[in-house]
């Protein structure tokens, strides 16, 4: 599900609202019936004249047990020294555990990351063992 937040920012110090609306346009109403009127910046920005800032912040809120995608690395290493990753995405509701296995030719490793930026930097890591 996917929420909007409100951040004000004044002096340097922000503060997130304690609400969360469900579309861009109530969070943009929201900031619009503040004092004084801001003017908007973006989309996503406003400033009013005694120089506050509102950000809108854009979340991404999981229920539990909602599926998602984590990034899997696969690395075999063989017996005569070749190396092979594969990058593979999971949908899950949690994390998976890391795992192992002995083969009889090559030894097979499983970890698991929240981002294709993390797998692809492990994976190149392992290619380059």
């Amino acid at each position: 599900m996917r929420v909007y937040a409100v951040a004000v920012r004044t002096d340097g110090i922000e503060k997130l609202s304690q609400e969360a609306y469900s579309s861009l346009e109530a969070a943009q109403r929201f900031i619009k019936s503040r004092t004084p009127e801001p003017g908007r910046l973006s989309m996503m920005k406003f400033r009013d004249v005694e120089g506050r800032e509102y950000i809108i912040h854009d979340l991404l809120v999981r229920e539990d047990g909602e599926e998602r995608t984590f990034w899997r690395v696969c690395q075999k290493y063989f017996d005569d020294g070749r190396v092979a990753v594969s990058v593979y995405a999971v949908k899950a509701a949690e994390k998976p555990e890391s795992t192992s296995v002995e083969g009889k030719n090559f030894d097979e490793y499983n970890d698991y990351f929240e981002t294709r930026e993390e797998a692809d930097e492990w994976a190149e890591n392992a290619r380059n063992a």
